[in-house]
C-alpha cells in the first residue's frame, strides 16, 4: 500500500498511479505514519473531530490547497474552512474509519479497503516485533563491530592527517 507523503492520501491498488497532487508515492513504513482520513468542513468536521477526541484517536487538521476564489463565490463557503484534511496515524485508521462511517454526509473512501489496511497494519506489527526480537548476542556483536569501525576511522583520520602534514613539511625543506 502506498501513499503520498505531501497530501497524505492513501492509494490503493486500483487507483495507482495517484494523479491527485502529482507527488511521488512511497510505501507506508511505520504504524504511526500520518494518513488522510477525509476532507471535511463545517459541522461534519466538528462532529468527526469530537468523535476522534472522545475515542482517544490522535488527529491533525490540515488546510487543503484552496480551489480558487471562484469556488468560494459560487458555493458561498470560505474555502479555507470548508477544505480541511483530517489526518490520523495509520494504525488508528480502521477505528477512525468506523467513526467516519457514522457521519452520513461525509464520504468514506477508506471503508472499502479495510481488509487491505488491516493486513498492512498486521504486517507492520510483525515487522516491528521481529526487529525487537534481535538475538542479544547478535546485538552485542553489532555494537562491538560498530565501535571497532569507529575507532579505525578515528585512527585513519589521525594518522592520515599526520602523514599529510609530514609530506607537506617535506616539500618545504
Amino acid at each position: 500500500m502506498k501513499y503520498c507523503k505531501v497530501c497524505k492520501k492513501l492509494c490503493f491498488g486500483e487507483s495507482l498511479p495517484f494523479d491527485g497532487c502529482k507527488h511521488k508515492l512511497r510505501e507506508i513504513e511505520e504504524l504511526n505514519e500520518p494518513v488522510r482520513l477525509c476532507i471535511a468542513g463545517g459541522t461534519e468536521r466538528a462532529l468527526l473531530t469530537g468523535m476522534l477526541r472522545d475515542a482517544n484517536i490522535p488527529y491533525v487538521e490540515e488546510n487543503v490547497q484552496p480551489q480558487g476564489v471562484a469556488n468560494e463565490i459560487v458555493t458561498g463557503y470560505d474555502v479555507k474552512l470548508s477544505n480541511i484534511s483530517v489526518v490520523v496515524p495509520f494504525s488508528a485508521l480502521p477505528k477512525a474509519s468506523e467513526l467516519l462511517s457514522t457521519i452520513e454526509t461525509l464520504q468514506n473512501e477508506i471503508d472499502p479497503h479495510l481488509d487491505e489496511i488491516n493486513a498492512e497494519i498486521k504486517r507492520l506489527h510483525e515487522q516491528k516485533e521481529a526487529a525487537q526480537k534481535m538475538n542479544p548476542a547478535l546485538r552485542t556483536t553489532i555494537k562491538v563491530i560498530t565501535a571497532l569501525a569507529f575507532l579505525a576511522l578515528v585512527a585513519l583520520a589521525v594518522f592520515g592527517t599526520d602523514a599529510l602534514t609530514g609530506w607537506i613539511k617535506g616539500l618545504f625543506h
